[in-house]
């Protein structure tokens, strides 16, 4: 039982990823914290919903062209969203950045209960996918396991667009010195724009991957950006690899908190992120 809570915490920990990837690189490079990032994950499960009984149904082939289509689209309404409304406020004040980011994710709920109403929604997992595989008397789903090896997949081309290409070291640059990038005569709109697109792309991805594992509501955005905050708060705002282990020991701590200690599973990972900040605190003195 416990070996098949470890998967399944990992496999909710690098959906995590991909949501608070998305969200430490845009704040990495704009220094905007998005609280609508959730409201991204969330357009992705109800677009793969909407999308996956129309393309080639039940099948693999049309279910992952489901997700990425809906992936591409919240990035098109991310990218939107930025040139429309967040490079207006760059030079505002913080408050003021935050508060419309909250407002989107209010006007992100209102479209999606007039659009797919109120009640809980179901994606139906592939046929392919279907049953569950045995591991030394284990049994564990196949989705489940798709899923973690599709987040792995993505976490690793991730890596390595940031680290060896030249679009990734922009990224780096703008992180850490946006002054530089902008006298090197680089546009730092369009990067703002590329990463705030690319953000949103990899949350409606885990929306779309998240989709048959649940009910689908419009409450959705708020359950995954807790999380989120988490683990970008724990493993270092703009950094990917702490990001990819915050997110696997808080997806592993909950699955296997759910086990020992049901109560308290969700607080543990909340005790940790206090711990980090003071570690943090002492050793900025």
């Amino acid at each position: 039982m416990l070996l098949v809570q470890i998967v399944n915490g990992l496999m909710e920990g690098v959906m995590l990823f991909m949501v608070a990837s998305g969200l430490t690189l845009i704040f990495g490079v704009s220094r905007i914290v998005n609280f609508a990032h959730g409201s991204f994950f969330m357009l992705g499960a109800f677009l793969t919903y909407q999308f996956a009984p129309h393309v080639l149904p039940g099948t693999m082939p049309g279910f992952i062209l489901a997700i990425v289509t809906a992936g591409l689209v919240t990035a098109v309404v991310g990218a939107a969203f930025e040139m429309i409304v967040l490079r207006r406020i760059y030079h505002a004040e913080a408050l003021l950045q935050l508060l419309v980011t909250v407002g989107l994710v209010m006007i992100m709920r209102d479209v999606v209960r007039v659009v797919w109403g109120m009640n809980d929604l179901a994606t139906p997992i592939p046929d392919a996918m279907n049953g569950a595989v045995v591991v030394a008397d284990y049994w564990f789903p196949i989705y489940n396991v798709g899923v973690m090896g599709a987040g792995i997949a993505v976490a690793l081309v991730l890596w390595s667009v940031v680290r060896f290409t030249r679009v990734g070291v922009l990224l780096r640059a703008a992180t850490d010195d946006r002054g530089m990038v902008a006298l090197l005569g680089i546009n730092q709109a369009h990067i703002f724009t590329g990463v705030f697109a690319a953000g949103a792309l990899l949350a409606g991805i885990a929306g779309g991957l998240a989709a048959p594992l649940g009910s689908i509501n419009f409450l959705l955005d708020t359950t995954i950006i807790t999380g989120a905050f988490l683990v970008v708060v724990i493993g270092g705002l703009g950094n990917l690899s702490g990001a990819f282990v915050a997110a696997l020991a808080i997806g592993v701590l909950k699955a296997v908190g759910v086990l020992y200690f049901p109560r308290a599973a969700m607080a543990l990972a909340f005790i940790i992120m206090a711990v980090v900040l003071v570690v943090r605190s002492f050793k900025a003195r």
